[in-house]
């Protein structure tokens, strides 16, 4: 566990567009936790990639949790991890492309 990170669990993409609400107020890094979706809608994955650029442009990162099902159907510019653990990791890779100029 990182304390740089905030998760959310968000089992209906109502919560993760209300989440999406308030990123312009985020300061930690975002991952949330999607497993429990049966579907994603392409405005939800739209509000992905804004919310996605609202944080890089903040060193922040957004990291989706999803089944391996979903992780194949996103756009590849989405960071995605099939579990909380990968998620971190994820955070990390990011963080070091961002210090190396990437």
């Amino acid at each position: 566990m990182r304390d740089d990170c905030t998760v959310f669990a968000a089992p209906e993409e109502g919560i993760v567009l209300e989440l999406f609400k308030e990123v312009e107020l985020m300061t930690k890094h975002l991952i949330l936790d999607m497993r429990d979706l049966t579907s994603i809608s392409e405005f939800c994955i739209s509000k992905c990639k804004e919310a996605k650029a609202q944080l890089n442009r903040k060193s922040l990162s957004l990291v989706l949790v999803l089944s391996e099902h979903f992780i194949q159907e996103l756009p590849q510019i989405l960071s995605v991890a099939p579990t909380l653990v990968e998620a971190y990791d994820v955070v990390e890779l990011e963080e070091m492309e961002r210090d190396l100029g990437f």
